[in-house]
This record gives structure tokens, sequence and C-alpha cells, in this order.
């Protein structure tokens, strides 16, 4: 597991799914080590779903969201991952950064938007 003030990532066995929770805001480092981290989870346990929990979520930084397209989703493609799903409500002040989010990642990977965890 990894934790830090920002976020938490951990395996969930009985969903064969990675899971990176937000707490607060964060840039560079602090918000691409726990990504790194899940890509090590994915990779070591062949998880078939990545989950993101954006109940404290936040808008990115431009060079993080450059980050995401150039690095992490060419890596998560690499992995087992088959299935990205968002936690969040549909009055989210993200939902449109989710959502344009979720059409980038839909050429790579079924995506899902849920309100709670239990959903999946």
């Amino acid at each position: 597991m990894y934790k830090s003030k920002y976020c938490e990532v951990s395996y969930l066995p009985n969903r064969d799914a990675v899971l990176c929770k937000w707490f607060k805001k964060c840039s560079a480092e602090e918000y691409r080590n726990p990504l790194r981290f899940g890509l090590e989870l994915l990779n070591k346990t062949e998880a078939k779903t990545w989950v993101t929990d954006t109940t404290y979520g936040f808008v990115n930084e431009p060079e993080d969201s450059q980050w995401l397209l150039k690095e992490f989703i060419p890596k998560t493609t690499a992995t087992n991952c088959k299935r990205v799903v968002f936690i969040i409500s549909n009055d989210s002040f993200l939902k449109n950064e989710i959502d344009q989010q979720c059409k980038a990642l839909r050429e790579y990977f079924e995506v899902l938007q849920i309100e709670k965890l239990e959903e999946m």
C-alpha cells in the first residue's frame, strides 16, 4: 500500500482492482509517485481494473495532465488493465474534467463512472 497526506493506493483483491484515493490537491512528484506505485501494483497483481476515487479530488495542473497522457496511460495499456472506473458524484465540480478524461480513456479501456465503490 502507498499512503501519503495526498493519496492512498491499494489493491482490492475482491474486485481485482487497484484503488487510487485522493485526499487533497498535489502536483508534480507528489501526484505522480502514487500513480507510479499503482502501475507497479497493476503489474504485480495483474489487476484488470483501475479505480480513482475523486471524492476529494482536484483539477490537475496542466503538466500533470500531460504526464498522464504521455507516460501514465501508455504504461497502463501495457498491463492487464481493461477497465477504468471513476468514483464521482453527479454534482462534483470535477464532472466536466472527468468526462473529458473518460472520452480519451475510452480509446483504450472500458470506462465507468460510479458514485460509490459498492456499485462496482
